[in-house]
């Protein structure tokens, strides 16, 4: 009884279609007037811009040419998922290298240098420029970090060791573009390994490609090239599915790439370490689903992966002298005095934070997650996606309530919209294909609308 009015409490589709579109609707309007605050509260916002139609819709429609040609020659059968998303991936490449290039007064790519090279925008070229040495100043990393540029002084070196590589091989101007083209690659390759994610996690192929495809135009993705932020969500897929298959195969394999991952995310980003949430969670309902049996084999590759992160950063600490914990005592140093100087009001954050989430993922996507929490409220569970779901909703909320990544976070929350597209792409197989690719068309006009009129790399 509970499951059937659970149901009757959820819309029908033809009524989730259009208040999913009437969203959008109503997003892209008050874009297009430039209606506050949807370009973020009082202590935060985005700029407002207007680019000429003329110039950024041709462009973006030319770019996304593939991603349609993948939804709809997939849909016949002509297609496999493969060739899809290798479509999907290179639309959202081509988006990116368009929405920078257009926002000049002619078309240029230079201006992914320009982002690159700017020490505010990007940051990290800028101090792997002025980086003397790479053993020694690892050594001094702690002390050295107050004296680098704005999104350098909270991070772990591997940003601008990054840019280190790329200019110990080629000019500025050339490692700057390569550089930056790397990191659009790696968001485009954040498609195909959503894809992948979504189906360990235990979605159908309809449900993985409606996710990933998703992804593959959410503003935030797109428009943030060439940020660092935008590799995020690819390390995002490796570490949890990596942990996933430890538990399930019990190889050391999978246990190793997890302790190699952890390595890479903390040499890159602290902020990562919010994962935990969901990663522990997986550990819990795998538990559940075992009915607390195997508690070895759990705790087997949690303690591989931890031996194999604390060899790599032991021995980086022996050949550097890299100390990590100092490096992450003075980053909280760091971003507590950068906050002070801001202004970051909590409470008041955790509306905005979300509001500006929203906005990275295009709006719909939080009607489409509640629906799905519509829908299987009182249903009987699956097993396979309903506890990864919940688990997706607690990560978000968790960091959102906690204040843990505050601000701007269309931008440093990329790293969870792998997770967060899981449920938009389960309620999304549930619309007819003409349905579906509606919504990806609302989905690519407010993709053009923010990039239209609002600066995100303030370049």
């Amino acid at each position: 009884m509970s499951n059937l009015s659970s149901r009757a409490n959820v819309p029908n589709e033809g009524l989730r279609w259009a208040a999913v579109l009437a969203v959008a609707m109503v997003a892209a309007v008050a874009l297009a007037l430039h209606v506050e605050p949807l370009n973020g509260p009082w202590y935060w916002q985005w700029p407002w811009r207007r680019i000429d139609a003329l110039r950024i819709v041709p462009a973006m429609a030319l770019a996304a040419l593939p991603f349609f040609a993948a939804q709809w020659l997939r849909a016949r059968g002509t297609l496999g998922d493969g060739g899809a998303l290798a479509l999907v991936a290179l639309s959202t490449f081509l988006l990116e290298g368009v929405a920078i290039a257009i926002q000049g007064p002619g078309f240029e790519l230079g201006r992914i240098v320009f982002a690159v090279q700017h020490p505010v925008i990007t940051s990290y070229f800028t101090d792997a420029m002025a980086l003397d040495g790479v053993a020694a100043s690892l050594a001094r990393y702690p002390e050295l970090m107050g004296e680098l540029h704005l999104h350098s002084i909270n991070k772990p070196p591997g940003p601008v060791l990054y840019y280190k590589g790329w200019l110990a091989l080629l000019t500025p101007f050339r490692a700057a573009l390569l550089g930056g083209l790397a990191i659009g690659v790696l968001a485009a390759a954040a498609v195909p390994a959503t894809f992948a994610l979504a189906r360990r996690l235990g979605a159908g192929r309809a449900a993985a490609f409606a996710a990933a495809s998703y992804l593959a135009l959410c503003p935030g993705l797109v428009l943030f090239f060439p940020e660092f932020d935008q590799a995020y969500p690819l390390l995002t897929c490796g570490l949890v599915g990596s942990l996933s298959l430890a538990l399930d195969t019990g190889r050391a394999r999978w246990a190793l790439a997890l302790g190699g991952l952890l390595f890479v995310a903390a040499f890159f980003s602290f902020g990562l370490g919010v994962l935990g949430v969901f990663m522990a969670g997986q550990v819990g309902v795998w538990l559940w689903r075992n009915k607390g049996r195997d508690r070895v084999r759990v705790a087997r590759p949690l303690l591989l992966a931890g031996l194999c992160l604390a060899t790599l950063y032991g021995a980086l600490y022996l050949a550097t002298g890299y100390d990590p914990m100092a490096t992450f005592d003075a980053a909280v140093a760091n971003q507590a005095r950068h906050s002070l100087t801001l202004g970051r009001p909590w409470p008041a954050t955790v509306v905005f934070d979300l509001w500006d989430f929203a906005l990275g993922t295009g709006w719909m996507s939080f009607l489409l997650v509640g629906f799905w929490l519509a829908r299987r409220r009182g249903a009987r569970p699956r097993l396979e996606t309903d506890p990864m779901v919940w688990l997706v909703v607690a990560q978000v909320a968790v960091v959102a309530v906690g204040g843990l990544i505050p601000v701007e976070t269309a931008r440093v929350w990329l790293f969870l919209v792998p997770l967060w597209v899981l449920p938009v792409g389960l309620e999304l197989a549930r619309f007819r294909p003409a349905a579906r690719l509606s919504v990806f068309v609302a989905l690519w006009v407010l993709l053009v609308l923010v990039g239209q009129n609002l600066m995100f790399l303030g370049a």
